[in-house]
């Protein structure tokens, strides 16, 4: 009896769980459909509905960035493209159109170039999601244990360099997963979606106006306070802008 109550409920999460892909799935076609006959509006409803749903995935963002970018809302295809870009870092389309995207913003904040060490660090930690660098470390771990084990029924002179080499790529591999976890973790980060946007010195209309921020900007934000996000820009300016006026990645 218990046996088919368990079944049941199985049964049941397992066609709600279908029932809802299905769904997903039309209101993609839908999504693509709508776009592919010059329809952005409805094909950025139809597409939008999904996220609602609680669905992501990288193809979602970049097609919905698409249909923006065509609608002429740069700040919200940024935003659609950076958040493709989160979930896969390596997805070329997403990055090329992010690029042409960028062009189109006002705001050019000219910063010193990095050392080439920095770049070149940055360059391979933003190459792959948190996620993945997590999955890195592992399928490194279970070689190296895999290794480790062989090592001990069969000692030679090459177990043992090898033994090394993959303890030093975890080595490697764990700095890049830490360091991803806690930058995921610890900033957030937004697309400013209004040209001529007022950031503040307090969070609240009556303050005083610091500076202008314009569409398609991104900042990071390190702080909220209800209606009202603390950001911090890339040349280290910081102040309070209403929160209706970013999309968080």
């Amino acid at each position: 009896m218990i046996g088919n109550k368990i079944f049941f409920i199985i049964f049941f999460f397992a066609y709600c769980f279908c029932k809802e892909k299905d769904s997903v799935d039309i209101y993609y076609d839908n999504g693509l459909s709508a776009y592919n006959k010059g329809q952005y509006d409805l094909a950025i409803q139809e597409l939008n509905y999904i996220l609602s749903l609680d669905f992501e995935s990288p193809e979602l963002y970049y097609n919905l960035g698409n249909a923006f970018y065509r609608r002429g809302e740069v700040g919200r295809a940024i935003w659609a493209y950076e958040s493709c870009l989160s979930l896969s870092p390596s997805h070329s389309d997403a990055k090329y159109n992010l690029i042409l995207s960028n062009l189109k913003v006002v705001d050019k904040l000219d910063l010193p170039e990095p050392p080439f060490y920095f770049k070149w660090y940055l360059g391979l930690k933003e190459r792959f999601s948190s996620i993945e660098w997590f999955n890195i470390s592992l399928f490194i771990l279970s070689l190296f244990l895999l290794t480790l084990t062989i090592y001990r029924f069969n000692a030679n002179i090459f177990l043992k360099s090898f033994k090394s080499v993959i303890l030093s790529l975890l080595f490697v591999s764990l700095i890049f997963t830490i360091d991803s976890i806690i930058t995921f973790q610890t900033y957030n980060k937004g697309i400013i979606l209004n040209h001529k946007t007022e950031v503040r010195s307090e969070p609240n209309k009556y303050s005083t106006r610091l500076f202008q921020v314009n569409e398609g900007l991104k900042v990071k934000i390190i702080n909220k306070e209800v209606d009202w996000l603390k950001v911090e820009l890339l040349d280290g300016k910081i102040g309070w802008i209403e929160k209706s006026y970013i999309l968080e990645i």
